[in-house]
């Protein structure tokens, strides 16, 4: 059993100097040779690469195993009186720690020992968790990706497509495609476990249909992803499921054509950076001023100051369609056209958000209301601007009294 991490080793009798800076190491569980019934756990690093091995058997103080879900864990061993602190792949490590047990137990068939018997290996490749490729020549076209690499920089190679092999990378969590002239990205990547950032800057987004976006929507990009960039791509609207992306802490839309953004950038409770500079914006959506931003660009834009703002009020009757989005929401289930009907999922993605984070649907009291920025965020880059017109929705009078101010 070999496991790809980061280990840091405590030693616990040299408090305040026994702790070493955490390494890309490799762990194995196994024997020194294959006629030896001894179990040792194997450290490797790119500077000891042949390895610290400690003994299993009666060794073991306790494994701590809390946070295990979040891909950690800590091996507390006897003699030497060190603490093994390991960081990695929740899967892996959990498979690991399974392993690791069994060793302990003496419950190890033979045969997975001598898959695991202890040499000095070459790490280098193994290890290996950044790849960038600086040329179309030295494409890996034949070889392909190694499949423990986590950041993957493919800029400036002029790609017109997605290359499909990125979507065997199950480690992934940076991924640089920016600067080539890519038009859509198929629904897979949304798939990606671990994929946390995504740059995407100039390339020819602009001609992808509205089809093309459902990587958005897939859940494991929705929980994980928290950089998207999507600047310089002649976009002329954002893509409608960007609503969908709950952890978004940084996200760049500037330097594209966009008049307006949606309501549900409201929905974005985690985003932190939003920067929408040089584009031909009117007004913001009022939803954002639920957000708690850190940082807003807002520069190079069109926005007109309205001296005689229109109130705009709509009540009637919820339709079945929206009663049937209103449970959606109310349930908070994932949803796309092979889980609900394809009008209710078009219906759902077109509705407007109030200020205070409910969806209006049919409902909603809609006015433009010019206010300053710094109420609502800490650094604002404005070219001058300190107040700026929100398009707001209210989905209530009360909400509409609370918030119109």
């Amino acid at each position: 059993m070999r496991l790809m991490c980061q280990v840091e080793v405590s030693n616990r009798l040299c408090e305040g100097q026994g702790k070493r800076k955490a390494k890309k190491s490799c762990l194995s569980i196994g024997k020194l040779s294959s006629k030896d019934n001894e179990l040792y756990i194997f450290l490797q690093t790119l500077e000891n690469k042949q390895g610290t091995k400690y003994k299993l058997k009666d060794n073991i103080e306790i494994v701590f195993t809390k946070c295990i879900n979040e891909g950690k864990m800590t091996i507390r061993l006897k003699e030497p009186p060190h603490d093994i602190l390991i960081k990695s792949d929740t899967i892996q490590l959990k498979s690991f720690a399974h392993v690791l047990k069994l060793g302990y137990t003496n419950k190890l068939e033979g045969s997975v020992l001598k898959l695991s018997d202890l040499k000095a290996k070459n790490l280098s490749d193994a290890l290996k968790t950044k790849m960038v490729v600086k040329s179309a020549a030295n494409y890996p076209i034949l070889e392909g990706f190694p499949r423990k690499v986590m950041e993957l920089h493919l800029a400036g190679l002029e790609r017109k497509s997605f290359d499909r092999n990125i979507l065997k990378l199950q480690h992934l969590r940076v991924l640089n495609l920016s600067d080539n002239q890519i038009t859509s990205l198929p629904k897979d990547l949304g798939t990606l476990p671990n994929l946390q950032e995504l740059n995407l800057a100039q390339n020819k987004l602009h001609k992808c249909p509205n089809t093309k976006w459902i990587w958005m929507e897939q859940v494991n990009v929705s929980k994980n992803l928290k950089l998207l960039d999507i600047s310089s791509n002649e976009l002329t609207q954002v893509p409608y499921p960007i609503g969908k992306l709950s952890r978004l802490v940084t996200l760049r839309l500037n330097s594209n054509f966009l008049e307006s953004l949606p309501q549900s950038l409201g929905c974005l409770d985690a985003l932190k950076y939003l920067d929408v500079s040089k584009n031909n914006l009117f007004n913001l959506p009022g939803s954002i001023r639920n957000l708690k931003l850190s940082t807003l660009d807002v520069s190079n834009n069109n926005f007109i100051i309205s001296v005689n703002n229109v109130t705009t009020v709509r009540f009637k009757l919820p339709s079945l369609v929206e009663l049937g989005a209103k449970i959606v929401y109310q349930a908070r289930i994932p949803f796309n056209a092979s889980i609900i009907p394809c009008t209710l999922v078009t219906y759902i993605n077109n509705t407007q958000f109030c200020v205070c984070g409910t969806p209006c649907f049919s409902n909603f009291i809609r006015r433009n209301i010019n206010l300053p920025l710094n109420k609502f965020v800490g650094s604002v880059i404005s070219s001058g601007y300190s107040y700026v017109p929100f398009d707001c929705y209210f989905c209530s009078t009360l909400c509409h009294r609370r918030y119109s101010g």
